[in-house]
């Protein structure tokens, strides 16, 4: 599959608001908080429903994340098995969200960085302050746009040289144009180029994966959102291989319940447990020495080829 660019007349755009995105972070923190036991998962959704936090009656009402939760336990817990793996000192979450990781990591001695939007991040950081007294020194709360290359290399600022840093992206890509993940790809490259590391992300969506939602459910998605998302799905696996190796990264693909120890929340629904049983979580790593701007050459020319 080659995501070709539209050819024609220059058009202006209007650049979408991510902010509209950032509801979607309280869908796993319901899940992780009701159904899981990672660390700090539950006291952060008591601070957030103490606070009044609840989801949208569509397309996500509370009913239906029993049926989810163990597809957000294992793409969590996945990641954080792959950074205890390669022994990363230095962690980067892109959209991190309402994600507790940090919390955890930076109380074990990891220099933890997690970037999001600043309103997303003004609210982690009065979570985390509820939940711990005070953010600890471990943990750094950077405001930016992940495809913001000044911004998110000021995020790295926290890291020490000659130590690789593990750079995740949990639930992020979805959401991003191939243009924007091109971006991105980018802006990651540079940061592993710069420090070493590996860039470890479940986020490999499949057009066959979201067929399985319904109609109404992508209506209201693309409602919500402001944004249709239908074209942001790789046709395949192997087509989301040879963008990341277009995009300068040498690809290990690894089954996503691979390794998982521990309790994992029931799943009820066949078509998640078909999702879990055909998920994959990329590692990737730099392949070649691009001069910056390379990168979203290449992956222009694998799109339009």
């Amino acid at each position: 599959m080659r995501h070709r660019p539209r050819h024609g007349g220059e058009v202006k755009k209007t650049p979408y608001d991510f902010r509209r995105v950032s509801v979607t972070a309280l869908v796993p923190a319901f899940a992780r908080g009701d159904y899981t036991d990672i660390p700090w998962a539950k006291e952060m959704l008591q601070v957030l429903r103490e606070r009044g936090a609840r989801l949208p009656e569509n397309p996500w009402p509370e009913r239906t994340i029993a049926d989810w939760a163990v597809f957000f336990e294992a793409r969590f817990r996945a990641v954080s098995r792959l950074v205890e793996e390669k022994g990363a000192a230095q962690v980067l979450e892109l959209a991190a969200g309402l994600s507790p990781r940090g919390m955890e990591f930076a109380r074990r001695g990891v220099v933890y960085v997690e970037a999001d939007l600043a309103e997303s991040m003004a609210t982690k950081r009065e979570l985390v302050t509820a939940i711990l007294g005070s953010v600890p020194d471990g943990l750094h709360l950077c405001a930016a746009s992940v495809i913001d290359r000044a911004q998110v290399l000021e995020c790295c600022s926290p890291f020490g040289e000659g130590r690789p840093v593990a750079v995740t992206a949990e639930g992020l890509l979805r959401y991003l144009t191939f243009e924007e993940k091109t971006q991105l790809a980018a802006n990651v490259h540079e940061i592993l180029r710069r420090y070493g590391g590996w860039w470890i992300t479940p986020d490999i969506h499949l057009k066959s994966w979201a067929r399985r939602q319904t109609a109404a459910y992508r209506q209201s998605e693309t409602e919500t959102l402001g944004r249709s998302l239908d074209a942001n799905y790789f046709a395949d696996l192997d087509d989301a291989q040879r963008f990341f190796e277009a995009c300068g990264f040498s690809v290990e693909s690894r089954p996503l319940l691979e390794g998982l120890g521990g309790p994992i929340a029931p799943a009820q629904k066949e078509e998640v447990l078909a999702e879990l049983r055909d998920r994959r979580i990329f590692v990737l790593t730099p392949s070649i020495a691009f001069r910056d701007g390379d990168v979203l050459q290449k992956t222009e020319r694998f799109r339009g080829a």
